[in-house]
């Protein structure tokens, strides 16, 4: 009973850490975004938001302090915003919604840390594994309906949903907008876009190349998986996928998906059946 009281005691404490830092960092981007100027890549979680902000903090040579307190410097921020109030300089980056909640799946249930052991997702597994209990974890395709349920009427971390995000997000005026499949099927021609259209920067071609190349998934998953910590199965970087969700989604995980307001949004963003 004790040592169950001393975990539960640490998670609030954790818990309640990160979300002063996450209040803190908002603050400082919506009322600081204009003067810095942060620039802000805005995702649903598992869209490819690190990925594209680390690009583009190398393109437009500004930093991006990942997993830290944000500085009162110009920098890359990336972050899980719903509200747009004082934001400035946003990139939306999409990704279709059936890998994302495959991946979301994963993260949610599986624990990743990162080489440093100082982030990772043991708090969310923990409570998801509490509130929304499965009796074999590795069957995604059998979970996924209840999952998709689940983070739909009772969302957690972030605490909305996908369709409320793009009800929001999607195709909104004075953003820049882009897809997770946009920038794999061409990296340095999408991240030249971005970049132009986020801070009026010409991007060298040899070196949007350079950059695509050292950021490209098979090297960010050799890496990830090169920092494991000891005793540690899952890295951060896991599949990346692009249509792997038929692998995994049945009639009923669809059905779920039309009853809580996907199906809108989905085909607004061009994202087929």
């Amino acid at each position: 009973m004790a040592q169950g009281e001393a975990r539960a005691g640490a998670r609030s404490i954790a818990v309640l850490r990160d979300r002063f830092y996450t209040a803190r960092n908002k603050t400082y981007v919506r009322l600081l975004g204009g003067m810095m100027p942060f620039y802000l890549v805005n995702e649903y979680p598992k869209s490819g938001g690190t990925w594209l902000t680390q690009m583009l903090a190398e393109a437009m040579d500004i930093p991006f302090r990942r997993n830290e307190l944000v500085r009162l410097e110009r920098s890359l921020v990336h972050g899980h915003y719903l509200h747009p109030t004082l934001l400035r300089n946003v990139v939306v980056i999409w990704r279709d919604p059936r890998d994302l909640l495959v991946s979301f799946y994963h993260h949610c249930y599986f624990v990743v840390e990162f080489h440093d052991r100082k982030f990772g997702n043991k708090q969310l597994v923990s409570l998801m594994r509490e509130r929304c209990p499965f009796a074999d974890y590795d069957d995604v395709a059998g979970n996924l309906p209840r999952f998709i349920r689940f983070i739909s009427t009772t969302p957690v971390a972030p605490r909305f949903t996908w369709p409320e995000f793009a009800a929001v997000w999607a195709n909104r005026p004075g953003t820049v907008q882009t897809s997770y499949e946009s920038l794999r099927a061409d990296t340095p021609g999408e991240l030249t876009r971005i970049v132009r259209a986020l801070g009026g920067l010409a991007l060298d071609p040899d070196r949007a190349g350079r950059i695509a190349e050292a950021h490209s998934f098979d090297r960010a998953k050799a890496k990830a998986e090169a920092e494991l910590p000891a005793g540690a199965e899952r890295s951060f970087v896991r599949e990346g996928s692009l249509g792997g969700w038929r692998r995994h989604f049945g009639d009923e995980a669809l059905a779920e998906l039309a009853r809580h307001g996907y199906g809108a949004p989905l085909a607004a963003l061009g994202y087929q059946p």
